[in-house]
């Protein structure tokens, strides 16, 4: 059985295409049976996400409905694991939407029983004609393409398997078996924290490139830093938590400087190479901002759970 967890925020506007781009078996190539565990604190996207259940004909057994107390997005994600009857757990947010096949090709790494969890791959939804939607397209295809070069291809596949060396998986699209999971409560980076639980465990990561979660990014500068000085700087709140044990510390800004070059490679254009410049002085700016909450301040997360990013809705 396949459990897919969809943990959303005051999104009754994207909530009703995300479930359907999971449930629709025709759509998603999702297996049967299986369960969709909506964790939601407010009524109105509880409302939409019940309305898209009624109208793809899904039972009450195929899809749940959890009230999120508003106590941050671990909180929520445990209690619906604790729901959760599948073998395998499908995480995703409810302003996202998954590609075509998607589901089908997200689970094929199982096959191999060391597979402890998989990425798919989030693609922007914003087009490129901006500077922020630029950067929203070479940030997650340098996440893309750093999957592909840490893990190894497997053999007749069209998937990646970790080795010695991984990235963490995306909580845009991600699966993991249904282990027992402590998810500390006030943790930043869940994905990441995830990520480096289950290599801590045995076992492996794997990447599905073909497995597309469609994401729009923030397209200011307010919700830009906001979002990135919360999931880059939970890294730091990681290392202090001790679960770097099987593996180093993926992101920093040092490791950041090495991908310079693909940087400065990826635009199409001399307004698009502009724009890669101008990402160096803001992602320098947003490091200093992790520095200062996260190593000085010593910020944690907000009681009432993640700020919501506007502009992502």
């Amino acid at each position: 059985m396949i459990s897919v967890i969809i943990s959303s925020r005051q999104e009754p506007k994207t909530i009703r295409r995300c479930i359907s781009s999971i449930a629709d078996r025709k759509y998603s190539g999702i297996p049967s049976p299986f369960e969709i565990i909506q964790v939601t604190p407010d009524e109105l996207t509880l409302k939409q996400g019940q309305k898209e259940a009624n109208k793809l004909g899904l039972s009450r057994k195929q899809y749940i409905q959890i009230k999120d107390p508003q106590r941050g997005k671990p909180f929520a994600l445990k209690m619906a694991i604790k729901r959760a009857k599948g073998d395998i757990i499908i995480f995703t947010d409810g302003d996202v939407y998954f590609g075509k096949d998607s589901v089908k090709e997200l689970l094929l790494p199982f096959q191999h029983s060391n597979v402890g969890g998989v990425s798919g791959r989030p693609i922007s939804q914003d087009k490129r004609d901006t500077c922020l939607g630029y950067w929203g397209h070479l940030l997650s295809d340098s996440a893309d393409h750093r999957r592909r070069h840490t893990m190894q291809k497997v053999e007749r596949g069209d998937y990646y398997v970790s080795a010695k060396t991984f990235f963490p998986m995306s909580g845009y699209i991600m699966a993991v078996r249904n282990i027992d999971m402590k998810i500390p409560q006030d943790v930043l980076s869940d994905d990441a924290y995830i990520s480096y639980y289950i290599r801590n465990q045995g076992l492996d990561i794997a990447y599905a490139p073909n497995a597309v979660s469609y994401v729009k990014y923030p397209t200011n500068l307010r919700d830009y830093y906001k979002q990135k000085v919360r999931s880059i700087g939970g890294f730091k709140q990681l290392k202090r938590m001790g679960i770097f044990q099987r593996d180093k510390q993926s992101r920093s800004f040092f490791i950041e400087l090495s991908y310079a070059f693909f940087v400065l490679k990826y635009p199409h254009n001399i307004e698009e190479f502009w724009w890669s410049l101008l990402l160096f002085p803001v992602r320098l700016i947003t490091w200093i901002k992790i520095v200062w909450e996260r190593d000085i301040l010593r910020k944690g997360m907000p009681k009432t759970g993640w700020e919501r990013i506007e502009s992502t809705k």
